[in-house]
């Protein structure tokens, strides 16, 4: 709990410090008449030069709140721009468990599945990922997808052993067990919320929702050292949309 806890707490400090940056050049009174809000602090934001780029690996999740495929280009694209680059290397697919308030299936995760095979396709995406499937689900995946997914991340909080099928299945089809602390629902619409009216008037921040929280690391191949990480979240408000 301690870890996941220290993950959403990364995450609130990176968006308090984005709005209050921001708000020091905006009128916050203006806000309210505006369809799209773009929020970043380029100074937490730090490009990875072209001549450096085949040193590094650029590894994305990708925790998705609303399951809506063209969400998941406009989230490649956005890291993309923002890092100065053309391509992620790896990019692992964190879904909700109740998406559409029913349990999670294969069939939520063939949209998306396909948009991210046409982002590899187009040369946006080296590798894909998946966290927190059971082995049913993953080899359901494995067998229906054209990408093939090539990691498995995997809380140990709710799994202190790796089940043996699931390690069983990932060696003979080659895929990579990985695993991680975060918690389930990274960036709960409450908390979200709350950073909102803390940092501008408290109606302001009603009734938004996150659509996806991605959080990028660039690790210098050679060394194994994180050279950059950070967060981008997109939420929705009513019709409005923002990004951070």
């Amino acid at each position: 709990m301690e870890l996941n806890g220290h993950t959403l707490e990364q995450l609130k400090i990176s968006l308090l410090a984005t709005l209050n940056s921001w708000f020091k050049h905006t009128d916050r009174d203006s806000l309210k008449n505006l369809q799209t809000v773009e929020c970043f602090d380029y100074k937490y934001i730090e490009k990875i030069p072209e001549a450096e780029r085949y040193t590094l690996k650029l590894t994305v999740k990708l925790f998705v709140c609303n399951v809506e495929p063209e969400l998941m280009r406009q989230a490649v694209d956005r890291v993309c721009l923002e890092l100065g680059v053309t391509k992620i290397d790896l990019l692992l697919l964190s879904m909700p468990e109740k998406p559409f308030e029913e349990d999670l299936t294969i069939e939520h995760f063939k949209p998306l599945w396909i948009m991210l095979e046409t982002l590899v396709d187009e040369g946006k995406i080296e590798a894909l990922g998946v966290s927190d499937l059971d082995k049913i689900m993953l080899e359901q995946l494995f067998i229906w997808s054209k990408v093939k997914p090539s990691i498995n991340q995997v809380n140990l909080q709710s799994c202190c052993v790796m089940p043996p099928e699931m390690t069983e299945f990932a060696k003979e089809n080659e895929i990579q067990l990985l695993t991680h602390s975060d918690p389930k629902e990274i960036l709960p619409p409450k908390v979200f919320r709350d950073v909102l009216s803390e940092t501008c008037h408290p109606d302001d921040g009603a009734n938004w929702f996150p659509s996806w929280i991605l959080r990028y690391s660039v690790l210098i191949k050679q060394r194994g050292i994180i050279k950059t990480k950070g967060y981008i979240v997109k939420s929705q408000r009513l019709g409005q949309q923002e990004m951070f």
